[in-house]
């Protein structure tokens, strides 16, 4: 039962995980079992059956649900790339309070901005040398491209584990998150393996990472992620102007068409305030009952 129970857990995370912006470690928080996940992961080798028992049927439950979801994301965002980016862009938007109310805890240090400043100007320079996150569906991988979805796997495993920011959300901010969704809906194995490894290690080595940062530099780590989210958005927005089937010129759809991407925008912040809300957040502090 308790193995089923888990399975079903895990179909929650891998749903949030497959929306950028969603947190499955926010859905890990409402499910009350943030804490005996993140113990899990960190004690693998100590605690290796209990740890397996608990994450099997996680993991299992969570691809599940991202391969059954890769066969509507794909098409979504190869007929409807504006409207579907627009979407993004309001989940995305949506985290910032958030990162900025745990960046802000315990007062305002001016001093830990640096990592904000020095995130955010990273992404700027990615939107202006577009073709570095450039977003075309990669279908065939060379041995350059398996250490960038590896290391942005590694990246995506990291924030999967901190409530509020979301994996895929890193995945379509560098740029390979319709192509890894494409991968998934074809069972391209060979294509998906470098980015499992650096799932897998960022899930193992993430949590201790995550760990000491945030109980070393809480407002820092914040505020680097901040930089990051907040710079993103640009790239976001040329991402969803700039298709790369438009040879790289501006095009806009119909009034209908903007009103229904402004719209999507709208319901993107709406949803990714609601799971990045205070009552949310707090529940990781919560004893395991």
């Amino acid at each position: 039962m308790e193995f089923i129970k888990n399975l079903l857990r895990g179909v929650g995370m891998g749903i949030a995980e497959v929306i950028p912006g969603v947190s499955g470690g926010t859905m890990a928080v409402l499910m009350n079992m943030y804490d005996k996940l993140i113990d899990a992961i960190s004690h693998l080798k100590k605690q290796f059956k209990s740890s397996i028992s608990l994450l099997l049927p996680l993991l299992l439950g969570m691809a599940l649900a991202i391969l059954a979801l890769s066969h509507v994301i794909t098409p979504l965002l190869q007929n409807y790339p504006m409207q579907v980016n627009f979407l993004f862009i309001g989940l995305v938007s949506g985290i910032i309070p958030m990162l900025f109310r745990h960046a802000s805890e315990g007062g305002f240090k001016p001093l830990q901005t640096v990592s904000f400043f020095v995130m955010f100007m990273l992404m700027i320079l990615m939107a202006c040398f577009y073709s570095v996150t450039n977003t075309a569906v990669i279908t065939t991988i060379n041995a350059a491209a398996s250490v960038r979805f590896a290391l942005i796997g590694f990246l995506a495993a990291v924030c999967l584990i901190l409530p509020g920011v979301s994996g895929s959300m890193i995945m379509v901010i560098f740029g390979i998150y319709a192509s890894v969704m494409a991968a998934i809906s074809r069972l391209d194995l060979l294509f998906l393996v470098p980015v499992a490894i650096g799932i897998v290690c960022g899930l193992i080595f993430g949590s201790k990472i995550i760990d000491y940062c945030l109980h070393h530099f809480p407002q820092a780590t914040y505020f680097a992620i901040l930089g990051l989210v907040s710079g993103s958005i640009i790239s976001l927005v040329q991402r969803a102007l700039l298709p790369e089937s438009a040879g790289k010129v501006f095009t806009l759809p119909g009034a209908g068409g903007i009103v229904i991407s402004v719209l999507l925008m709208a319901v993107g912040i709406g949803v990714s305030l609601l799971f990045t809300s205070d009552v949310l957040i707090r529940g990781k502090k919560q004893p395991q009952s």
